[in-house]
């Protein structure tokens, strides 16, 4: 842990290289990412582990999710709006087209994509300066929004109660889900400014 800590402090230290990408670039370029990250959102669906008592299954997805909003800011919830509209659009929700996947055991989580987006981009444009542990704080506690009202809608669809909804839609996802987010954490580094020492 002291070693991890170091290695944060150390890139706290440095300057953040791309913290002004989003005041610089222009509303076309950051529709243009926005496509681009609902794009890599998609792909990230695709690395899928099935886990045998949740159906549920492991993805990339929250990853990119985090990493979006932090580039992108405001543009975030955008470009999660698009991922949904375009995989509603064209089946890639396991095959469902319009809003099936939206009810479904699963459109918690992608509801939950669009509210972390929006909470973590709000933040990122209102707070200048970022400590790492804010960083990490603060996209963990996204990943946990994900995470609870993907089990929320689980629990409601299935009609479980709220022990069984967590244990299936909560509790397999927490260490994994937080991994990502330090994984984030590190690359938020060169989009954020680094607080002053």
């Amino acid at each position: 842990m002291q070693v991890f800590d170091t290695v944060l402090r150390g890139r706290q230290l440095t300057s953040a290289p791309l913290y002004r990408w989003r005041e610089e670039s222009s509303f076309v370029t950051k529709i243009s990412v926005a496509l681009l990250f609902a794009l890599l959102t998609a792909l990230a669906a695709q690395v899928r582990i099935v886990l045998p008592f949740t159906p549920v299954p492991l993805t990339g997805q929250v990853l990119v999710v985090l990493l979006g909003a932090v580039v992108l800011g405001r543009y975030g919830v955008l470009s999660q709006g698009m991922y949904i509209g375009m995989g509603a659009s064209f089946g890639w929700f396991t095959g469902m087209v319009g809003t099936a996947a939206l009810v479904g055991i699963t459109g918690g989580y992608l509801i939950g994509f669009v509210i972390a987006a929006f909470v973590l981009g709000e933040m990122v444009e209102r707070k200048k300066e970022w400590s790492v542990w804010q960083i990490v704080l603060v996209l963990s506690s996204c990943a946990l929004i994900i995470d609870a009202i993907g089990a929320l809608q689980l629990g409601l669809v299935l009609g479980l109660d709220v022990w069984d909804a967590l244990v299936m839609g909560m509790l397999p996802f927490l260490l994994v889900d937080m991994m990502k987010a330090i994984m984030a954490a590190g690359a938020s580094s060169w989009f954020l400014r680094p607080r002053s020492s």
